[in-house]
Formats: structure tokens, sequence, C-alpha cells
């Protein structure tokens, strides 16, 4: 499946779209890839792992999770149970309460589809619902919902969690002192899917997705503070996290209840010394040429992209979309490297919102200069990595360096 013309090209290049089973053509392996150590580590452990995922936002997490849990080997071994944390609650303002409560939601509504809880499990969760529905209402208009079992509490304190202001916060300090609870419900549901038939003595998988997205802050209190909470439910999971969390100055404390990282590195497009590096160089072309007819773009212009994306895969598809929506907006044939400094141009002036404390600048022409990632100020450091700013080369010699979009924002 390939654009034949420009108008598809933007259609194809939808940077927002993760790759699955849908999309098995247009997937580029990745030599860096830790997937297969993932697999390897899941397969060959009796222990329940709890798995940190981290990248760059936009480097392919999500397509990578969707080629793991598609593997026949996981599939074989694991009740999947995968979901995006963004399509649950609202991950500007998230807590541990709130990720707790959607693990719970998402089991107990796949379990109940796919293998069925017996009945005395069912009688307990209803009756647990009950005893707390009232944290979130004071009136007995709610009361007549909870007949509808725990069910329907998930359903409506997802739905609080996710659009609530006020309530939302009132909601968490009246919850909080039942997060044992919540925990012990989560764990009886692993359990009962876990030994169901129907479940062929598989153990459960839960792959959280896009918690990368938040904020550092939110990241170091999900994963630094209530850490040794999220770590509790009896069952591998793999959460996303974001970059910036590992270089928090504080992961030593993460390590105790989640262990190393796996790290999916940006395509290092680029040596340390300028140099082109080849293999991701193709890998990149590649992601580039199986969407598309290669005569749609001439071979300057997809270089040019390369370059500019800095290795971010997500970065590559924007440029490409918002070059292709150019091209046809001029009435162009094809991709040219006009066109895909018109993208850049635009891609710039996004970034140049952000950019507007010298302090900033004075810390990415650091890193441009050394390569290194250092600062006498922890958080704007990591604000700048987290919202690629800066971009982390892990594979081979690690090294740090500037978004080449941002070069000419700093004057290098």
């Amino acid at each position: 499946m390939k654009a034949s013309y420009l108008g598809q090209v933007i259609e194809y290049f939808d940077p927002m779209l993760s790759l699955d089973t849908r999309h098995a053509e247009w997937y580029v392996e990745r030599p860096d890839s830790p997937h297969l150590e993932m697999k390897a580590l899941l397969l060959n452990t009796t222990a329940d792992s709890k798995i940190l995922f981290s990248g760059h936002q936009g480097s392919g997490k999500t397509s990578t999770l969707n080629k793991l849990a598609a593997d026949p080997e996981v599939k074989q071994k694991f009740f999947i149970v995968q979901f995006s944390i963004k399509d649950e609650l609202n991950i500007a303002d998230l807590s541990y309460t709130d990720l707790l409560v959607a693990m719970g939601a998402r089991l107990y509504a796949v379990s109940t589809k796919s293998v069925g809880l017996n009945e005395k499990l069912r009688k307990d969760l209803d009756d647990w619902s009950a005893e707390v529905s009232h944290v979130w209402t004071k009136t007995d208009e709610a009361e007549a919902k909870v007949e509808a079992g725990i069910g329907a509490f998930f359903l409506k304190a997802t739905g609080l969690l996710r659009t609530g202001y006020e309530d939302k916060h009132e909601f968490r300090k009246r919850f909080e002192p039942r997060i044992p609870q919540l925990v012990d419900i989560i764990n009886r549901i692993i359990a009962a899917v876990e030994t169901d038939p129907e479940a062929g003595d598989r153990r459960v998988l839960l792959i959280i997705d896009d918690l990368d997205k938040p904020t550092v802050d939110v990241a170091k209190d999900l994963f630094i503070t209530k850490g040794p909470i999220l770590a509790q439910p009896r069952c591998n999971i793999i959460f996303t996290v974001p970059t910036s969390l590992l270089y928090s100055g504080q992961y030593n404390v993460v390590k105790r209840s989640f262990g190393e990282p796996f790290i999916l590195p940006n395509f290092k497009v680029k040596e340390k010394n300028g140099d082109r590096n080849d293999e991701a160089w193709t890998c990149m072309r590649n992601i580039v040429e199986r969407r598309l007819d290669k005569e749609l773009i001439a071979t300057a212009a997809l270089d040019y992209a390369v370059e500019m994306s800095g290795g971010v895969v997500r970065e590559l598809v924007r440029i490409i979309q918002s070059a292709a929506s150019r091209a046809v907006a001029t009435r162009a044939n094809s991709l040219q490297p006009t066109h895909i400094e018109h993208a850049v141009e635009k891609l710039r002036m996004e970034y140049s919102f952000s950019l507007t404390r010298q302090q900033y600048i004075d810390i990415l022409k650091e890193v441009h200069r050394t390569n290194v990632l250092r600062s006498d100020d922890e958080k704007p450091l990591l604000d700048l990595l987290h919202n690629l700013f800066i971009l982390q080369y892990p594979n081979g010699e690690s090294w740090y360096g500037v978004n080449p979009v941002v070069h000419k924002l700093i004057g290098v």
C-alpha cells in the first residue's frame, strides 16, 4: 500500500498514526529496537516483570508495542490487555489514583468480555463498588446507578477523571484511602483471569501506552513518589515513560520498583562528529519509501527531510505530510526541496513558541557544543529533553544533540 499521488501522501503520512498489523508493509525493522529483549524477558521469567519502556515522543514506541503484542509467542503465553492512557484519562492532569482506576476498569472490561468472572467474584466486586460509590457524590442520585455494579462504577469514575475539574479532585481526595482495596480488586481480577480455562493458562500482561505524554513533574510523581504502589498489581506490566524521567537524578529510586528500563533510541542519522550514519539514514529513507511511490519525492528532498528529522520518526512523518500539503496547494507533481524547507520552517516556528527564555537558549548552546546533558538547573534541562529540543542518541556511543530544526533559533 503506497501513495500514488500527493493527496494520498497527506493521508498516509499521518504523524498520529501508530503502526499495527494493518500496516505491516510500512514497518521498518530497526537493529537497535529493544523489542526482542523485552520479549526474551517476558518469555523466560516466572516473576511478574514491571517494565519501563522509554524513548522520545514520536520515536515509535507504540508501533513497537503493537508489534510485541502481536507476536505469536507472546500471545500464546500472555492474556494481553493493551490500552492508551490518553484514551481513558486526561493526561494533562493525571495522578496515580486515576491510573489505577483506569487499570482496574480496562482489566475488568476485557476480562468479562473474553473469559468471564465467577459469580462470587462478580458479587464481591459489585458489593465493593456499592460501598465506595459515595466518593463522588453526597446525593442519593448515584445510589440507584450503583445497582448496575462495578462496571458502571468504573465507567462513571473514568468519565469523571477524564473530564471533571473540582469534582475530580474531590474524588481523588476521598478515594485515596481506598487505594489498597482497589489494588486488591485488581489482583483478584488478575487471579480470576489466570485461573480461568478460557484464558488457556496464560498470564496477564498489561501494556499501558502514552504515559510518556504527561509533564516531567507528573511522571516523577507517578514513578518516583508512587512507583511502589503502581508496581503492586500481580501481573506483568509495561509502562511507557518519558526519557526525561530517566535523567531526573532520582532514577535509583525508580529502579527499586521497576528495574532497568528498555529504551527505544532515535535513529542516529549522524554521528557525534557530524558524519552521516548510512545504516540509520537508509532506515529513515525506507520509512518514507514504503509509504509512497518513489517518483513522488526527489532524492534531495527526501535526504533533507531525513536530516531535519533528527532521527525521530514522527518528526520525519510530520515534515513529509506538511510538505505534501504545500505541494498540493501549489499544484506540484512531486515533493521538492523547497516543499521540505517550507515544512521545516513551519515546524521551526512551532518550536520557537516555547523558546522564550534565555536560559533555554544557553542550555541548548552548551549541549550543542559539548554533546553532554549538563545544567545547574535540572527542570529546564528535562523540559527541553521532554519536548524534543534535545535529542538523545543512546545506541553505540551515547551522546546528545540539539534538534536540527532548532539550530537556527539558537544561532548555531
